[in-house]
């Protein structure tokens, strides 16, 4: 199973990715990028970092899945680990749902949305991008929390909708939401 965290940029996927693995145990999943890393990112561990070619080799010998591009950067998942039978978490860009769910069969996917837009945006400045990539981004956070809201389809595609305030209830929120599912689909193959 793998649960799959999505939302805008700044709404703190990758923070609430590693709280859920450090208070639960669960087990993460890097995802490939030709994308630089960034300061304090760790290869291997926040992402799996390659160059154009590289990517390609691992797309055309399916060692990746629902593969997509964004700003320029190409991603995909390690098929190993999605079709893992272990808990695993990772994230996920919102647009790329459709296809996840086309290749991934167990999914528990979680939307999230900051209660405040201007926090998540100066989580994004803190990043230190340059200013054309971070104005793409912020961009792009406008334009996502649009079609969230106004395309239904997309929003039936997540099985749970988190307001992160980011505060420690968010946290205390997101493992508890994660803990009942695990606990439902443990129930269920049981019976």
């Amino acid at each position: 199973m793998v649960i799959a965290l999505a939302g805008v940029t700044g709404v703190g996927k990758s923070y609430l990715k590693n709280q859920i693995h450090d208070k639960l145990g669960i087990e993460l999943q890097t995802i490939v990028t030709t994308r630089r890393k960034r300061n304090g990112e760790v290869d291997g561990f926040d992402k799996t970092y390659v160059n154009d070619n590289e990517f390609e080799i691992l797309k055309n010998n399916k060692e990746i899945v629902a593969t997509f591009e964004l700003l320029g950067n190409k991603y995909g998942y390690p098929r190993k680990q999605m079709e893992s039978d272990r808990v695993s978490v990772v994230e996920l860009h919102y647009s790329n749902i459709y296809n996840f769910r086309k290749e991934v069969k167990d999914v528990f996917a979680i939307y999230m949305i900051p209660k405040n837009i201007e926090f998540a945006i100066e989580k994004l400045k803190d990043r230190n991008l340059p200013k054309e990539v971070e104005e793409k981004r912020i961009k792009e956070i406008e334009e996502h929390i649009k079609n969230f809201k106004n395309d239904e389809n997309l929003r039936e595609q997540f099985d749970y909708i988190l307001y992160n305030d980011y505060t420690d209830n968010t946290v205390q929120e997101i493992i508890k939401i994660v803990k009942n599912y695990i606990s439902r689909k443990e129930k269920i193959i049981k019976t």
